[in-house]
């Protein structure tokens, strides 16, 4: 109809309820100015073309009827409310990296969000390529932060370099657990990678110079391997000649040492020394690494001169037994007066650096053996050790070198052996004769040798009989060497199977105890013990000549059984052993008990010790006092004042404990420092009398 405009209806409005659209495009969602136009435009106006007729209908024309124009009612819709944003924990990076020569490595783990609640996370180490317990230390625990916290938090899984390697090896960390009021973020697992610290390590000679006398028979040099063990390496070595000559006084050698992957054990080569040749002054020739292989390198000590000492007809070159006595090569009576020098005991197996083979227990890195002879000395004992001169690797009962249980090197540094032959080529040399005492040994555990830590109460079957075999073939042509073949057996205070402790003491038997340092001291455990003959024989076996002493029962001390159960010599090269240490309850008295031979105790079997001493005498057998002491202190020795007159006059050698630096002990120590200074008492009586008797006096107080 000309002049009405057009019904629009409205979206999503009931079809029933119109609208001007002026009035209702603001509800329909349009632009009232833009629609208002387009109806104009939509509209005819008068002026133009008229409008065409409706076509001819048979239905009425009804003219629409307004409504009333309704404004609907809204009612708001009040919006949710948005989630809190969450707390998420994550670590800080995928991926971590460490060095394995590095101690551990850090991880991060930060927080992101709001913060106003205490949150906490769980993590946990697992294995990849690196193994736990071999690469790293497992670790596994909790984070948390409080409330309105947001710092990143750190844990530290600890690394191990023990075992190197070559590359690197991976192991991942992951976060489990969230609390309530967290999420996990991402990254929640990460890798850390140790790099590997194996190298092929470096090839060194143990020492810059060696020294070794013209009759020892043979130099062993060693070469370690240190600062990695990647791969198998291998080093050239010779010998050449300087004022020594090759086939005149040492065999010319050369050859190659190998090691394996991850074997750092110390390689040794021989050199033999020909005794044939008469020296009048020392002579050198060198020994020099060379060729390293397998990427190994050569260390800092790849030459070393080795010094061939002349061995002269003095005092420390030969003896011998003569009748009841000690006799030297011109057939000279010698009363062996000396000092014992502890420390190859219980240095090597006992995980002490291996570089001071001798723990500077003397006050020096090695015995001054010049300083020694200086109080009138002329002889040494040195107490070894079994098993690090076998080179064994042994179960340490005790837990004296680091862990109980644990197996370890009773020569770490796997130079023992070289040392003891050049503290003896140097005693030799200076003068002093020598006297080598198995001081510390032990049976199997089971399969595996247990670590001689202390004295235990016999030689044993398992490794003794093959140590003398051994150290009497290396110093069996040094016949200034005197073997002593075990320390203070205590057979009689043991648990013996069969209760024949002097009869075991000859020939062997069966105990259930073994003794160890640390812990309780003292374990079950059934094991046989080498008798005086089986060791006796075991040197002369090798056809060593060398003078041998055997001892007795109750720590050496009880010489009353000695005769009857004294090993047989086809040498007829026998002295007997005592330790005649003062009793605690009489200071002038030997200590002593009474036993299966002797009826009675303290006192009176203290004079009765000294008459089997002189007993052992008249049957033609030397008795050698290879140690004993005295209490420190005050301005003279009690025992040692009565000890050694005694000995003086009855032909017994002697040999004082001990000539080391053992600072605070009260008895049994010569000197305070390295210079030789005695001990107040003990040491000054000690050196007097030495110094006395060196310049020749019969009678010295």
């Amino acid at each position: 109809m000309i002049g009405m405009m057009a019904p629009v209806f409205c979206r999503g409005l009931p079809a029933v309820m119109v609208c001007m659209c002026a009035l209702a495009l603001s509800a329909c969602g349009g632009d009232s100015s833009q629609n208002a136009s387009t109806a104009a435009a939509s509209a005819t106006p008068a002026s133009s073309t008229p409008a065409a007729s409706p076509a001819a209908s048979t239905t009425p024309v009804t003219t629409p009827v307004t409504a009333p124009v309704t404004t609907p009612v809204t009612t708001p819709v009040t919006p949710p409310t948005p989630p809190a944003t969450s707390n998420t924990l994550a670590f800080s990076a995928a991926s971590f990296a460490v060095a394995q020569n590095a101690s551990a490595v850090t991880v991060t783990v930060k927080r992101s969000g709001t913060a106003s609640a205490a949150v906490s996370v769980q993590y946990a180490t697992s294995d990849g390529s690196a193994v736990a317990g071999t690469v790293y230390k497992a670790a596994s625990g909790m984070l948390e932060w409080a409330a309105n916290d947001m710092t990143a938090k750190t844990f530290a899984v600890p690394v191990s370099n023990t075992t190197p390697f070559e590359g690197s090896k991976s192991f991942s960390v992951v976060l489990s657990h969230p609390s309530t009021d967290a999420a996990m973020g991402a990254p929640n697992s990460a890798t850390i990678t140790v790099a590997g610290d194996a190298t092929a390590g470096s090839l060194q000679l143990s020492a810059a110079n060696y020294s070794v006398a013209a009759n020892a028979g043979s130099l062993n040099v060693t070469v370690s391997r240190s600062g990695g063990s990647a791969g198998a390496v291998s080093v050239a070595y010779a010998t050449a000649n300087r004022t020594a000559q090759a086939g005149t006084n040492y065999t010319g050698t050369h050859g190659t040492l190998n090691w394996a992957a991850n074997d750092a054990t110390p390689k040794t080569f021989i050199v033999a020394i020909s005794p044939a040749a008469a020296m009048t002054s020392s002579a050198t020739f060198t020994v020099t690494l060379s060729a390293p292989g397998g990427g190994a390198a050569l260390g800092a000590t790849a030459a070393s001169t080795v010094t061939i000492t002349p061995v002269t007809a003095a005092a420390g070159s030969a003896i011998k037994v003569a009748g009841n006595h000690l006799v030297d090569e011109n057939g000279k009576t010698v009363q062996l007066r000396g000092v014992n020098v502890s420390g190859l005991e219980f240095v090597a197996i006992g995980g002490w650096d291996p570089s001071n083979p001798w723990g500077s227990q003397t006050g020096d890195p090695t015995p001054n053996w010049t300083t020694i002879k200086s109080w009138g000395a002329n002889a040494v004992r040195l107490p070894l050790n079994e098993a690090s001169w076998l080179g064994l690797s042994c179960i340490d009962i005790g837990g004296s070198a680091g862990t109980a249980g644990a197996t370890i090197k009773a020569d770490p540094g796997g130079n023992y052996r070289a040392t003891v032959e050049q503290s003896v080529a140097d005693a030799t040399a200076a003068g002093l004769y020598v006297i080598l005492d198995l001081h510390w040994a032990a049976p199997n555990d089971g399969a595996t040798p247990a670590c001689p830590t202390t004295q235990n109460p016999m030689a044993d079957t398992d490794h003794s009989v093959t140590f003398w075999t051994s150290l009497a073939n290396q110093f069996k042509t040094n016949p200034g060497v005197i073997f002593e073949l075990f320390n203070e057996p205590f057979l009689d205070a043991t648990a013996l199977i069969g209760n024949a402790p002097w009869q075991d003491l000859l020939n062997g038997g069966s105990v259930t105890q073994f003794a160890y340092s640390g812990g309780a001291g003292v374990t079950n455990l059934t094991w046989s013990t080498a008798g005086m003959q089986e060791l006796l024989d075991a040197v002369r076996a090798t056809g060593a000549s060398n003078v041998v002493l055997s001892s007795t029962l109750q720590w050496s001390q009880q010489m009353d059984g000695w005769l009857k159960y004294k090993p047989t010599d086809s040498a007829g090269q026998l002295g007997a052993v005592w330790h005649p240490y003062p009793s605690s309850q009489y200071p002038t008295q030997v200590s002593c008990v009474s036993d299966g031979i002797l009826s009675v105790g303290l006192p009176q079997c203290s004079a009765l010790e000294m008459a089997a001493v002189q007993a052992i005498l008249a049957a033609g057998y030397p008795v050698v006092a290879t140690e004993f002491g005295d209490t420190i202190g005050g301005s003279t020795a009690p025992w040692a004042s009565v000890l050694l007159p005694f000995a003086d006059a009855n032909g017994v050698s002697y040999l004082g404990w001990t000539w080391d630096t053992w600072t605070g002990d009260s008895a049994n120590v010569l000197i305070t420092d390295a210079a030789g200074n005695p001990t107040p008492g003990y040491g000054t009586y000690v050196k007097q009398h030495y110094l006395c008797r060196a310049a020749g006096t019969a009678n010295c107080p």
